[in-house]
């Protein structure tokens, strides 16, 4: 075997062994597979670099790795960095990566060509593009197409292109379908389907656990809940903290949910907790997280710090 045979053969090896790493889920050891890979000039090993350090959710490192494996010839990087490139709010290199990925021929690329165009405030493009990888056959462009309609009140439209990605077996369409159809009509019969659908959109646990809270069935609401929040979702944090201060009288421990969704980015935490506080008496704090979710846009935070003001003054 020649040299470079040799050095072939130790890239594929070591390419072998991240992947049968990341595939066991121990994405930090493949990374440094796919990194000793990598070094060595494989395009390969940088695009697999990039997604398991995508799965670590390592977003700038990955959009390097991406960036390098598009660079050298590896075309399934495209959209793979367009992605990533969302994830780090790069709007216009995502929306520039996603056409190159469209230019390599990966149809899937046009929801994510319509995200970054959303997030650049051009609304008809990114349903445009939303429209075409439906069209194509793309779930994830189909459900993103979906939630413009139903944005802009069309809702039996919406619900349509929701109900073909359902149909081409889309779990995250389903989870979508049975949120959308329980916020329309409350029926307890759509359980299962908020059920099967509670790891795959966060919006769907929260709905069972509303429907749990409205049967009266509230240990089971707080565990689902609690499930959410062991996942870090942003939506979970809110009602949980309701929950816990309205039906178990556990108001450190409300608090203590609040703060960790507030940590997660829901404004509206700032407003529940203040009122929170204010029912404690503890009207200085109150009134800074009231002031805080007011000055983030929060408009109910914003009326009632400035009731509990006049009440003050």
């Amino acid at each position: 075997m020649t040299r470079d045979g040799a050095a072939e053969a130790e890239i594929d090896d070591l390419i072998n062994r991240g992947c049968d790493l990341a595939e066991a889920g121990d994405h930090a050891a493949a990374v440094v597979a796919f990194g000793r890979a990598a070094a060595r000039g494989s395009a390969l090993a940088w695009f697999n670099l990039g997604n398991s350090l995508a799965e670590l959710r390592r977003w700038d490192e990955a959009v390097q790795a991406y960036q390098r494996a598009a660079a050298d010839g590896e075309d399934d990087a495209w959209l793979n960095l367009a992605i990533a490139l969302l994830h780090v709010e790069r709007w216009a290199d995502a929306e520039e990566a996603a056409r190159e990925a469209l230019a390599a021929g990966d149809r899937a690329a046009w929801a994510t060509l319509g995200t970054a165009q959303l997030e650049l405030g051009q609304r008809e493009e990114a349903r445009a593009a939303f429209r075409r990888g439906a069209e194509l056959g793309d779930p994830d462009a189909a459900v993103q197409l979906a939630w413009s309609l139903r944005e802009d009140g069309d809702l039996s439209d919406a619900q349509s292109w929701l109900q073909r990605a359902v149909d081409v077996g889309d779990a995250h369409a389903r989870a979508v379908l049975a949120c959308w159809r329980w916020d329309e009509t409350r029926d307890p019969a759509l359980e299962g389907e908020l059920r099967a659908g509670a790891d795959r959109h966060p919006s769907t646990r929260v709905d069972l656990a509303d429907l749990l809270r409205t049967a009266g069935r509230l240990e089971e609401a707080r565990g689902v809940l609690e499930a959410g929040a062991l996942r870090n979702e942003e939506e979970s944090w809110r009602p949980l903290g309701s929950l816990l201060a309205e039906e178990f009288d556990h108001p450190v421990a409300a608090a203590a949910a609040y703060r960790a969704g507030i940590d997660a980015g829901d404004l509206h935490c700032h407003h529940d907790l203040g009122v929170l506080l204010l029912d404690q008496g503890d009207v200085d704090g109150a009134i800074e997280q009231l002031l805080r979710g007011a000055e983030g846009g929060d408009q109910l935070a914003a009326r009632v710090l400035r009731q509990v003001l006049d009440a003050e003054s």
